[in-house]
């Protein structure tokens, strides 16, 4: 990518990596889900799932009104991605709902 798409490409690889480092705090804590701390860990898993998404989003925003096979294809991978965390925010809201409760193996 040349021009305005180069500088907009570091600046969507800068989100990325921030989008990154969101997920891992979530998988960290997903991992070491507790029943007295439950809700406070699901408030933060939420709150760095929506962060990863506007920063999967962000990406983007250098690229509006921008055409070209490079850039579509960017577009379709970053869509890609955003859906999956979206559906990994769904499970998460899911298991929120569910309570603590749902961490006590029968």
């Amino acid at each position: 990518m040349r021009g305005r798409n180069s500088g907009a490409l570091s600046d969507c690889i800068e989100c990325f990596s921030d989008a990154i480092d969101n997920l891992h705090e979530t998988l960290a804590v997903l991992r070491n889900l507790s029943e007295t701390t439950f809700v406070n860990q699901m408030d933060d898993v939420t709150t760095w799932l929506n962060a990863a998404m506007t920063d999967e989003e962000t990406c983007l925003d250098g690229f509006e009104g921008q055409r070209g096979k490079q850039v579509e294809l960017l577009r379709n991978k970053v869509s890609n991605v955003t859906c999956v965390t979206s559906n990994a925010l769904a499970l998460v809201n899911k298991l929120a709902t569910a309570g603590p409760e749902s961490l006590i193996e029968p």
